[in-house]
């Protein structure tokens, strides 16, 4: 019974295609190019970025399985882009914070400090606590421009599960994705901890 549910759950998600995005976007007004942009600077960016740094890299993979019990669309490919995607826009807008409508880039500064080169043992639920609660001081972009680049997000995710076909995440979930990767950023930058970068 379960898994008919959920089966009937999968199959009413509208896939989010480029005609989709494209109208989703112009909705948004004038913060529909600044999330355009941004989608477009991760998509360029994402070249160089080879990995998550070495703290937050296991972090994600741990969190993706997690997600993936209860959400069979999520595979761990699609998770990896769904996380990863943020994580590297969170880098483009430290870069440039005005081009994506940002004052500054705050960071999170609720962690507690490596013990012998070790996180927290709860570093998870503590990314988890932060994409909720107060999401919105650390968001740094306009939360339009946010809505834009999930759905832009969505979009490519849409795209590669099946090759187009289906079973298609829900946009909430890719919401959900994107702001751990937000924040995982952001744990690196409280630490000083970059991303394993290199040329392709």
């Amino acid at each position: 019974m379960l898994r008919r549910i959920r089966q009937q759950m999968m199959a009413q998600v509208q896939r989010v295609d480029q005609a989709a995005l494209d109208a989703h976007l112009a909705r948004l007004g004038r913060d529909g190019p600044a999330a355009r942009r941004l989608d477009a600077a991760v998509d360029e960016a994402l070249a160089s970025v080879l990995s998550l740094s070495e703290l937050t890299a296991p972090v994600a993979l741990g969190y993706i399985e997690r997600l993936a019990r209860p959400i069979p669309a999520l595979t761990p490919e699609l998770g990896a882009v769904g996380v990863t995607r943020p994580y590297v826009a969170h880098l483009v807008v430290e870069r440039d914070p005005a081009a994506f409508g940002a004052t500054d880039v705050p960071v999170l500064g609720t962690l507690p400090p490596l013990r012998h080169n070790r996180p927290p043992a709860d570093l998870t639920s503590r990314v988890v606590k932060a994409t909720r609660r107060g999401f919105e001081l650390i968001r740094a972009v306009p939360a339009s421009v946010w809505d834009g680049f999930v759905y832009a997000t969505a979009a490519h995710l849409h795209d590669q599960a099946s090759a187009g076909a289906g079973p298609f995440l829900e946009v909430a979930v890719v919401d959900g994705l994107a702001r751990f990767g937000w924040v995982l950023r952001q744990v690196d930058l409280h630490y000083g901890l970059e991303p394993e970068t290199g040329g392709r």
